[in-house]
């Protein structure tokens, strides 16, 4: 899967949904039932996409851009792993750099944004992984990695623009 995919303008709002299962309410509602959820499955990982969820959610993972609905989010979760990813893509880098922060149990800092990165963690993630994004102004979306969830992200991924980075070849001048 690592190809950098661009999201055109026109499928942007379609993109704009709840994938998975969602807690909406006020915040103090939301981490509770976060920490219900937590308690009651067993998830060897937590990865959370996003700052405010990053920041107010307990998670093995974070990954996020230090911004909350593009405005400056003083994040004090440390960054292991760097990344470029501008707004509407899944750059190259961004897949490795996903797989990378998996492998390590580390949090991952995008350079751009991060939101679309949601994709990746869950085809990336291992069986067990609860990955978690926000909902603006609502709350939390939750995804599990699993076969079912998967096979959606991949779908979701025939929405974009595929750009495949061209092969060298190696040749020789003709003398």
């Amino acid at each position: 899967m690592p190809k950098t995919y661009i999201l055109p303008e026109k499928n942007r709002l379609r993109m704009q949904k709840v994938w998975g299962k969602a807690f909406f309410g006020s915040e103090s509602e939301i981490k509770e039932k976060y920490q219900k959820l937590l308690d009651g499955k067993k998830y060897k990982t937590v990865i959370t996409v996003g700052d405010y969820c990053s920041h107010h959610l307990q998670s093995d993972i974070k990954i996020f851009d230090k911004k909350v609905q593009r405005r400056a989010f003083d994040q004090r979760h440390e960054c292991s792993l760097k990344v470029e990813n501008p707004a509407g893509t899944i750059q190259e880098e961004s897949w490795n750099a996903v797989r990378q922060a998996i492998k390590d149990s580390a949090n991952l800092c995008v350079d751009g944004e991060e939101d679309l990165l949601v994709i990746p963690a869950v085809i990336l993630a291992k069986a067990k992984t609860l990955v978690v994004y926000g909902f603006p102004n609502k709350g939390i979306c939750l995804l599990e990695a699993n076969l079912k969830n998967r096979t959606m992200m991949r779908l979701a991924l025939k929405k974009f623009f595929l750009i495949e980075k061209p092969k060298t070849i190696d040749a020789k001048p003709i003398v």
